[in-house]
């Protein structure tokens, strides 16, 4: 309903003055009203308060007059600005109960939150950014956070799988951040330095033809304050990763025999042509992986057990290809050793892998994890990135089997972003490690693209004031 509404007010500026503007948008964000953390939308995180179940008869009427009288206008009338005048009409006769339904929360609540934290947790939307895996194709979401932390829009929450989480990992270290820097490491990095091929032992992740050695290419610069990794809970933003679980019994075998029958502990550079063939070999039986039955959705960072969990781990799982790209911990590291063991025996899974065949745009575990507190605040706009969708063009069709079966996994998750940008053009999904040239054409793109959908994004972030109705 927000978002027709906003939709409308974006495409017809000035169909209704501003304080009809605010009745409307207050009207709808009070009856959205549920549980908040007083503070926290002016924060733009979590506070020591705690959480309050907001809980009146007059808001449930309230809410269901909503459901009932705008919701039909605004979902249902096409034409954008007869949608938002329609709108304002049916609103005025219940201004009345709008300010009653207002006033009887405030009394209800006065020894738990004031009106004035009140009206900022209706008043102030908060950003949350999802960044979707694709391998190459995600490098456009640097230019996109660009463009948005340009504009003033800083995310005050991350959630990424795949190469969105690696990405989003960089994006969340400051809330203010040199991108030029970012861009600069990017472009650093050496494949020989990142991925290689030698024999390590499947202890948590699962094999593949090329090892992800991320705390080699990222540890000088992830590191904290007292020089050591960085730990989930030492980031600026609050941020979280999508792995997947491998289900004991999806396999039909353990990792080890696995890697044996499959021929990938191998120790020595495969020709290029060798090496395609194995890609291409293994990205056949990738599909297979992209099934709720084969593995399960596992949050990193999102719970006790996982909320100080080493970022580059948080991350390398994360980006762990099946059968392609392994990602494991091989250092002595009690404390992960530990984690990662109670985590694997939680969720009964034999291997942590590629977040993206679990859920490659996870909008709605965003959602899910804004609603269970985690900034505080519950209102907010979840805005999505999207790079691994079907595209033609060299680098692009081939993955078409993949990408069309991982875009029904996309869909279900569309209701729960504010807005999802399927980023085009972008690189190639299997160029992991583009050249200097590529990045800056890559980041150029998603400037571009983000520069565009800004303006209609911002609208959703103006102030909305409690407007008393005039008797």
């Amino acid at each position: 309903m927000e978002s027709k509404l906003i939709q409308g007010l974006f495409e017809h500026p000035g169909v209704i003055n501003r304080r009809s503007e605010h009745h409307l948008r207050y009207a709808l964000a009070l009856a959205a009203l549920d549980v908040f953390q007083p503070g926290a939308a002016k924060k733009g995180g979590r506070t020591k308060r705690p959480d309050i179940k907001v809980r009146s008869p007059q808001l449930a009427g309230w809410r269901r007059r909503m459901l009932t009288t705008l919701g039909p206008i605004l979902t249902d009338t096409k034409n954008s600005r007869e949608r938002v005048e329609l709108a304002n009409q049916a609103l005025y006769s219940m201004l009345p109960a709008l300010e009653k339904t207002r006033n009887e929360v405030i009394e209800k609540y006065v020894d738990n939150f004031s009106t004035r934290e009140l009206d900022q947790e209706l008043g102030i939307k908060t950003l949350v950014t999802v960044a979707g895996g694709g391998g190459g194709a995600g490098y456009v979401y640097l230019g996109a956070w660009e463009v948005l932390q340009n504009a003033g829009l800083v995310p005050s929450y991350i959630i990424g799988a795949s190469i969105g989480a690696v990405l989003g990992l960089f994006r969340a270290r400051r809330r203010e951040l040199d991108f030029d820097e970012s861009l600069l490491t990017a472009k650093s990095m050496q494949r020989e330095e990142i991925f290689r091929f030698v024999s390590i032992n499947s202890r948590y992740g699962m094999p593949g033809i090329m090892r992800l050695f991320l705390h080699e290419a990222f540890g000088t610069t992830l590191r904290g304050n007292k020089r050591r990794e960085l730990l989930l809970s030492d980031l600026e933003i609050p941020f979280e990763t999508v792995v997947a679980g491998v289900r004991r019994d999806a396999l039909g075998e353990d990792t080890k025999n696995k890697a044996l029958l499959h021929h990938l502990p191998i120790d020595k550079r495969p020709t290029a042509l060798q090496l395609r063939a194995q890609i291409a070999s293994q990205l056949v039986k990738l599909v297979g992986f992209i099934n709720p039955l084969a593995v399960q959705e596992i949050v990193i960072g999102g719970d006790s057990l996982t909320k100080h969990f080493n970022a580059i781990d948080a991350v390398g799982f994360s980006a762990a290809i099946p059968g392609i790209l392994h990602y494991d911990m091989t250092r002595d590291d009690p404390q992960m050793n530990a984690t990662l063991t109670e985590l694997l025996e939680r969720h009964d899974v034999s291997a942590l892998v590629d977040g993206g065949v679990a859920n490659n745009v996870p909008s709605r575990t965003a959602w899910e994890q804004v609603q269970a507190g985690k900034i505080g605040t519950r209102n907010t706009y979840i805005l999505a990135f999207d790079c691994f969708h079907p595209q033609f063009g060299l680098g692009h069709v081939w993955m078409q089997p993949i990408t069309q079966l991982v875009s029904y996994q996309v869909a279900l998750n569309q209701r729960y972003a504010g807005k999802r940008i399927e980023f085009h053009p972008t690189l190639s999904p299997v160029n992991l490690l583009p050249s200097p040239h590529e990045l800056d054409q890559a980041v150029n793109w998603g400037r571009h693209q983000m520069s565009e959908a800004l303006p209609e994004i911002q609208k959703f972030f103006e102030p909305v004031k409690w407007v008393a109705p005039e008797h």
